[in-house]
């Protein structure tokens, strides 16, 4: 019933008149997400990585994207420069193209056992970076702030 409430809840968040950029949601969330992506990359680099490469391996290991068109769009990132990260990754041996048996034109993306075992190390840095992160969360306002940005991510995609 509460919680029916607050969603049906018509009135705006923010007012022009006492709006400030640097204290809302958008910056909040952008300076966030910014000093997350700084700590994996120093974490990851020690296997090697950096995060966008980090997000390639999870996507593909939990199943999310199965071809780079597929990662470019979850990460936002240009066919072009999602051709040459899976091409590094490929080199490294971490990644493998299979070509479609009915469209060569196509191809999916599979880890290969290397790729597999340093997801494994990859899972363990997300998990140390984001418990360093949320350092003072109870577990429920972390599950709480889990569930507010997915309202947010939700609420963008009806819009789609």
């Amino acid at each position: 019933m509460v919680a029916e409430a607050i969603k049906s809840d018509p009135s705006p968040v923010y007012e022009l008149r006492s709006f400030r950029s640097r204290e809302a949601l958008g910056a909040l969330v952008g300076r966030a997400r910014k000093a997350l992506a700084r700590e994996f990359d120093r974490e990851l680099a020690a296997l090697g990585l950096n995060t966008v490469q980090a997000l390639v391996i999870v996507l593909l290991a939990e199943g999310d994207a199965g071809t780079a068109a597929d990662i470019g769009r979850q990460l936002s990132h240009d066919a072009g420069a999602m051709t040459r990260m899976i091409d590094k990754l490929e080199e490294r041996g971490l990644v493998r193209r299979v070509p479609r048996e009915h469209d060569r034109r196509a191809a999916d993306l599979e880890l290969t056992k290397e790729g597999r075992r340093l997801h494994g190390e990859v899972r363990r840095v997300q998990v140390a970076v984001l418990n360093r992160m949320l350092r003072g969360f109870s577990r429920a306002e972390a599950r709480a702030l889990e569930r507010l940005l997915k309202r947010i991510v939700d609420n963008a995609a009806e819009g789609d």
